[in-house]
């Protein structure tokens, strides 16, 4: 008798294999059989109509505060996702020296939009090292598993201080800066993360200390991570110029075969009329038949901000529209709202032009509205498509109903990643990695942890662009491989339990929803799935019917596979 079976789904294993109807049988948190004739459960599922494939894995969140306070995992858990991945771009809260919270806290919200005013109230500081962070998380009610990445800034910050700030490593910063690895690599860290972006700054403008580090620093830590993962965010990566993002990622590949180590570098977009992506794709499957595993990460949706009126947003920063509505967000709300409705400045925002390359130009065609509290119907639809049906310019319909809304408004704006060609290259390529949701981050401006939902619905049931088999494997044993999580990410005998049940014909994303579930109660933007009959993470369900059930069998987990209970 198993604690539970699954029947009658159609399994899709992850390993990229051809989906066959089954039943899976699960006990003590493993899967004991799969097919047919698996024997009776304690309690039994009924997956007709589902697929069941393995847990999502996300490689790329910034739930290390969060889940401080939140240890659910949402809102990747409402997504199939039962394992994060935490300490991205160098950035984190361990480890810590004393009285280095409130930098490190600080340095997030200008880096990753995540608001200090909550993470003060949520994060204790009960740790110093990373090895501490982490069993600090292990004795957490966990609603997933997850998995840390050794943040170079806060590593950086707590060996060298201040120091960190502004100053290159001297040999003896280096040896304490590896040293401090080493040990968390030791408690179950599954590599060492850092930045070179440059629009990456603290919160006095500086650069954040992972971009102080010289070649030195940065060799010598890629140095300690011999069969890990190292990931960095380029400095390239707005350069839409194939030469240079190529030879700054050749130096880490280098650093990389002499570490016998694997890496992968964010981020990686495909845009419409360029041949970058192309030119870094074919390079990059070069680099993996050299023997060097190199994983660029790319993602399933395109790449948004959020423009909103009530508070600070790159609306006066879209290209054309600076000058007029220069001071904007310094206005009471009366005098934005007569400022949206004069004449004038409608017919300069009407008339802007700019670099259609520029990420920030106008854009109405694929402009939407995420949130119009006096127009719901509107939720979903072009600025474009509304401006046709009412005869006038989509700024006037933007405008008015900002108004109308009473500053209420949220418009969605994709910035990157807006060529689907690409987006299909990338995930039917074995040599990327699926990932940039950037779960935890930017509360009041993306919802890009929507994409494992986005890719069933759209790109796989919707357009039939990719295979469930394919789509499936991207968001599971691929993931796992790469980070060493060897009993994660495939439905097959003696893997851990962690499994989706997913209704193929309801699977969908809901609308955007502003959530005030912060500490001291500052909003977040949420978008849930749907059709997530069940989720179960190590064999305990998590979520059924699109709820949470409450339960929390999420473990941390190292590169060795050898779990803490959570």
């Amino acid at each position: 008798m198993h604690d539970l079976v699954i029947r009658n789904g159609l399994i899709v294993d992850g390993t990229g294999a051809p989906a066959f109807e089954g039943d899976v049988a699960i006990s003590d948190g493993q899967i004991q059989a799969l097919g047919a004739n698996v024997g009776p459960g304690t309690r039994e599922i009924d997956a007709a109509g589902a697929w069941v494939t393995p847990g999502f894995i996300d490689p790329h969140t910034h739930l290390d505060a969060q889940l401080c306070w939140d240890p659910s995992g949402s809102p990747s858990a409402g997504h199939g996702v039962t394992t994060v991945i935490l300490g991205l771009c160098g950035f984190g809260i361990a480890p810590c020296p004393p009285d280095g919270g409130d930098y490190l806290l600080r340095a997030l919200e200008v880096v990753e939009e995540i608001p200090y005013a909550s993470t003060k109230l949520g994060v204790d500081f009960e740790w110093k090292s990373w090895r501490d962070y982490r069993d600090f998380l292990a004795r957490q009610p966990l609603g997933v598993n997850a998995a840390g990445f050794v943040p170079h800034s806060a590593l950086r910050y707590a060996v060298m201080g201040d120091r960190a700030r502004s100053e290159v490593a001297t040999e003896a910063d280096r040896a304490g800066l590896v040293a401090e690895l080493r040990d968390a690599l030791d408690a179950g860290a599954i590599g060492f993360a850092t930045s070179r972006g440059p629009n990456h700054v603290d919160n006095y403008g500086d650069p954040v200390p992972s971009r102080n580090a010289d070649a030195l620093e940065l060799e010598a830590l890629v140095g300690a991570c011999a069969g890990k993962l190292w990931q960095i965010n380029v400095e390239t990566k707005f350069s839409h110029d194939a030469k240079a993002l190529l030879d700054e990622i050749e130096v880490y590949i280098d650093w990389t075969r002499r570490a016998d180590a694997k890496m992968t570098w964010t981020p990686f977009y495909a845009e419409p009329g360029e041949t970058v992506w192309q030119d870094v794709l074919a390079h990059n499957t070069r680099t993996n038949a050299s023997g060097v595993r190199v994983a660029p990460q790319i993602t399933a949706v395109p790449i948004t901000l959020l423009l909103r009126f009530d508070e600070r947003s790159v609306f006066t920063a879209i290209s054309g529209w600076d000058a007029v509505l220069k001071g904007f967000f310094q206005d009471s709300p009366e005098e934005k709202k007569k400022r949206l409705m004069d004449p004038a400045v409608r017919e300069v925002m009407r008339n802007a032009e700019g670099d259609p390359k520029h990420p920030l130009t106008p854009n109405f065609e694929r402009w939407s509205f995420t949130l119009a509290p006096e127009r719901p119907e509107y939720g979903g639809r072009t600025l474009a498509e509304l401006a046709r049906e009412q005869g006038t310019h989509p700024v006037d319909v933007l405008c008015d109903q900002i108004v109308t809304d009473d500053l209420q408004t949220l418009i969605d704006v994709p910035i990157f990643n807006l060529s689907e060609e690409g987006v299909v290259q990338f995930l039917e390529d074995d040599g990327t990695l699926l990932g940039l949701g950037d779960a935890g981050a930017h509360v009041m401006s993306v919802t890009n942890y929507r994409y494992p939902t986005f890719l069933l619905e759209d790109l796989v049931r919707k357009q039939g662009a990719i295979s469930i088999e394919t789509a499936v494997r991207r968001m599971t044993s691929l993931p796992a491989e790469i980070h060493g999580l060897t009993d994660r990410g495939r439905l097959e005998v003696g893997a851990r339990a962690d499994v989706c049940v997913i209704d193929r014909e309801a699977i969908r994303l809901g609308p955007v929803e502003v959530h005030h579930d912060l500490p001291g109660g500052a909003p977040r933007l949420v978008q849930k799935g749907h059709g997530y009959r069940h989720v179960l993470v190590n064999g305990v369900p998590t979520i059924e019917d699109d709820q949470p059930t409450g339960a929390r069998a999420g473990e941390m987990l190292s590169a060795q596979a050898s779990p803490t209970k959570g």
